[in-house]
């Protein structure tokens, strides 16, 4: 894979999809949304540029191949990450579209439970890692995006609680398969810079 790749965007229409736990129907103004999560290559790139700190885990052999996702990010340093980038953080509810499609499927690629050639998960938190984002085809969503189930939580703009927890999205691959449902929410920190939470970008079609 080369990095024009990695930094691709798909088109997710607007419309109506089922979101939630509650599968509540709600509509979704058209937008753009990376096709892989962030990586180390791409956020060297952000590093190099702007001086921005470094990542909490970048010298740490599990988790600073090129391409994996990038992990020890704190909410803020994906902020500017995007800004820098001209895009932005997605809102809750284009994550979850993005992830789940209009027919409110269990997982991106449909209602069957997991496995390895989907999703990255369940692994030892001692010894596991992300994996690269090249693989996992099969796991790609209605729109083509990859490991929106497992390998990274993905920061999202909203607060969970306000003022304490910001969103995250997607499992990760320390997490049962069943967090990686794309209905599933939590959260973390904003300051937090975890080993199991990345991050993605959007921009508007309009």
């Amino acid at each position: 894979m080369n990095e024009k790749d990695s930094s691709q965007m798909v088109l997710v229409p607007e419309g109506n999809f089922i979101m939630g736990e509650e599968r509540k129907t709600v509509y979704v103004d058209a937008f753009y949304i990376d096709k892989f999560p962030i990586t180390n290559s791409q956020y060297k790139k952000f590093v190099d540029a702007t001086g921005a700190r470094e990542p909490f885990f970048w010298n740490n052999k599990r988790f600073n191949n090129p391409l994996q996702p990038v992990v020890g990010v704190s909410w803020n340093d994906a902020v500017a990450y995007a800004k820098w980038a001209c895009k932005r953080l997605p809102r809750e509810i284009e994550w979850e579209k993005a992830a789940r499609g209009v027919d409110g499927r269990e997982y991106p690629w449909g209602n069957v439970q997991p496995d390895s050639t989907k999703a990255v998960y369940n692994l030892d938190p001692n010894t596991g890692a992300p994996a690269p984002i090249e693989n996992r085809k099969g796991g790609a969503s209605p729109y083509d995006c990859f490991d929106m189930a497992g390998n990274v939580w993905e920061w999202c703009e909203d607060w969970y609680e306000e003022g304490k927890f910001r969103v995250v999205r997607g499992g990760s691959w320390v997490n049962h398969h069943y967090i990686l449902r794309s209905a599933y929410r939590s959260c973390s920190y904003p300051e937090g810079r975890d080993n199991n939470v990345g991050f993605r970008c959007v921009k508007d079609a309009k």
